[in-house]
């Protein structure tokens, strides 16, 4: 029984109807009409607009890329300048950021060199103060008369004995 169940189920796959045409050749039938084929062309026009919109794109693209890259290179404005100009351009920028740079340098450099020369002053004042000399005081005042210094000199040296004084009058414990 069951293999006449089988038979019948084999020889019924293959009477009822499945898949229509099963040749690999399919007919397909081309309107052609004066040499022309309808749907043919019309896909054609249809891919030769989209490349046209994918061209116009990509010029538009590198039109923007382009006016990117030539305005971070330039770095100039467009406008028209006319006369000499000295520090106009991207040299020009350069230029001018160097010297700020060497001359920041420079000024660091000197307050440097000036808190020692303020720092080495208070110390010889102080010392000076210290020994109670008054020939050595008045050749110190002798060498700084007439000079840029000599109003410093004396200021220090007024502090500084006024300090020994008031040392020398309190009394110590």
């Amino acid at each position: 029984m069951k293999k006449l169940l089988l038979v019948f189920a084999v020889f019924g796959l293959l009477i009822l109807p499945g898949c229509g045409n099963l040749s690999p050749r399919q007919d397909q039938k081309i309107n052609n009409q004066d040499g022309k084929i309808g749907e043919i062309e019309t896909l054609s026009n249809a891919m030769k607009l989209e490349l046209m919109n994918l061209k116009t794109q990509n010029e538009m693209l590198n039109n923007k890329i382009g006016q990117m890259q030539q305005g971070m290179v330039n770095m100039q404005s467009s406008s028209d300048n006319t006369g000499v100009q000295i520090l106009s351009g991207s040299g020009g920028l350069i230029v001018s950021i160097i010297a700020l740079l060497v001359a920041t340098v420079i000024t660091l450099h000197y307050k440097g060199v000036a808190k020692v020369q303020t720092k080495t002053s208070e110390i010889l004042a102080q010392a000076i103060a210290a020994r109670q000399d008054d020939a050595l005081e008045e050749n110190v005042f002798q060498a700084a008369s007439y000079t840029a210094a000599e109003e410093n000199i004396l200021k220090l040296m007024t502090k500084h004995k006024k300090i020994v004084a008031m040392s020398l009058v309190t009394p110590e414990a």
